[in-house]
């Protein structure tokens, strides 16, 4: 196979034992299969392009190619693109929906890419391609179209489909399943310190691989928002209002961890009860992320590391992103759960009668759960694509209770160490199914202990973060706690 790069375009003609046949499936005839190479000016090399017919029998069309020459920043993509040609008469780009595989690329190595031709609707109505052939382009996508970045837990980093991402251009092509805009789900609310209009997954809660074996994390944008509040809903008191700048990126899990993934992540086991898409709760800090008992070691702020032995270091470890998994911080849940909508109430949609009638369509409490726990998903997303970030389960911060927040912090980490009427107590956010509306909201503080205890049932979940830049070890020794530089792409 002849090697192509740069701008040089050549055809390809496939020699893998391939024999030019004629098939006709689901309306689509081919012949012979080749590959065009590509013509976009990057510094990417693309070679070893080829085509295979997977079987006689099948539409379905490999395609495979090597890319070497990745040079791009880390965290960067490319979204791969084909065009269809038959002999030399283009036909067009290849429909996103007919296209599955590596069709982003986040590094060198070997790729492939299915095409499906009954699922492009030009191929489709052609009915018969002479010379089937495809030419491949790749276009670096924006950091901030990277909306989803999804997990496989059950597959070692590397492996063909452990990691995906979501692009904004794919997700409303459909390529996703359902998706809609914000503004469609939310009529009325004041965007004011967020975009005014994302673009959502909906279709995420469809899939039961999202309650088990996948984890699906959502884009949060760097910048400045305002935390707390001064006002009382209820019995609720007032945090204050400090106005927190977040100086990057970040990745947040759309679902609250599940019982299945909590148990794949700490020991490798599959569960089959009936209960394995139920959030997971009832556990601790020490447990989640590291035992702060032994000298301190994971103990947040002081030390910022993880226990590879933890929940949080083996999904680092599984997805070869060791050091850049956590529990969020408060500031980080609080802007994620905030949705970018301005205001400190959060599910109040302007457009309805009551902020009762917001959270009922928003999140499970007192007066519509029943009292019982409920999988994640059931109810609206926020202005992020998030479900459940209020109400349902409690989930876990990094933050010590009882600490006390500034007028303006920036990337805040919490205090050095709880409260003096909280020994031992990290802050848990969001409410859950047995508390009163008011008492589920962004602002809204309770604690869980560190370790487990004999009367301990605070219903406390989680939800992890990726941090895109890990926070910094505090304390000059700890430098081996949070890895020296970011992973390197293979």
């Amino acid at each position: 196979m002849k090697a192509i790069g740069g701008r040089e375009a050549a055809e390809l003609v496939a020699t893998r034992g391939w024999r030019s046949v004629r098939v006709a499936f689901a309306g689509l005839a081919v012949s012979c299969l080749s590959a065009v190479a590509p013509t976009a000016a990057c510094a990417l090399t693309i070679s070893d392009v080829s085509l295979v017919q997977q079987w006689p029998w099948s539409e379905a069309v490999s395609v495979d190619f090597s890319v070497s020459g990745w040079n791009e920043p880390e965290w960067s993509v490319r979204e791969v693109s084909l065009v269809a040609y038959d002999g030399e008469e283009g036909i067009g780009p290849v429909s996103p929906m007919a296209l599955s595989g590596d069709v982003v690329i986040d590094g060198n190595g070997a790729k492939h890419i299915t095409i499906t031709p009954s699922k492009d609707p030009v191929l489709k109505a052609r009915g018969r391609i002479s010379r089937f052939k495809v030419g491949i382009t790749t276009e670096k996508v924006p950091d901030e179209d990277v909306l989803y970045i999804i997990f496989d837990i059950s597959k070692e980093a590397g492996a063909r489909g452990a990691r995906r991402y979501v692009t904004r251009r794919a997700l409303m092509a459909g390529v996703w399943g359902a998706w809609m805009k914000s503004s469609d789900l939310w009529s009325g609310v004041d965007a004011g310190e967020g975009p005014a209009d994302n673009v959502l997954w909906t279709g995420i809660v469809d899939d039961e691989r999202y309650f088990r074996e996948l984890m699906a994390f959502r884009r949060i944008p760097a910048g400045t928002f305002t935390m707390g509040t001064n006002r009382r809903l209820g019995d609720g008191r007032p945090t204050g209002l400090t106005k927190v700048t977040l100086s990057n990126p970040y990745y947040i899990a759309v679902l609250e961890t599940t019982k299945y993934q909590y148990r794949l992540l700490k020991d490798g086991r599959n569960m089959n009860t009936p209960d394995v898409m139920l959030p997971s709760v009832n556990d601790v800090c020490n447990h989640v992320r590291g035992d702060s008992s032994s000298g301190g070691a994971y103990d947040w702020p002081t030390r910022r590391g993880v226990d590879d032995e933890s929940v949080v270091g083996k999904l680092g470890l599984k997805t070869g992103l060791r050091g850049m998994f956590d529990l969020p911080t408060e500031a980080q849940w609080e802007k994620a759960a905030r949705g970018g909508v301005a205001g400190d109430i959060a599910f109040y949609d302007g457009s309805a009668e009551s902020v009762v009638e917001s959270g009922e369509a928003l999140l499970w409490y007192r007066g519509n759960s029943d009292m019982v726990l409920h999988r994640s998903g059931m109810k609206k997303p926020n202005q992020y694509g998030l479900y459940d970030m209020l109400g349902n389960a409690y989930e876990m911060v990094l933050d010590w209770q009882g600490g006390t927040m500034p007028i303006e912090a920036k990337d805040p980490v919490g205090a050095e160490e709880p409260g003096a009427m909280y020994p031992g107590r990290r802050m848990v956010k969001g409410g859950k199914y047995v508390n009163f509306l008011h008492e589920c909201v962004t602002y809204w503080r309770s604690q869980t202990p560190v370790e487990r205890t004999d009367n301990y049932d605070s219903g406390g979940g989680s939800r992890f973060v990726l941090n895109l830049v890990p926070y910094p070890n505090r304390a000059a020794d700890d430098s081996q706690d949070v890895p020296d530089s970011k992973p390197a792409k293979q």
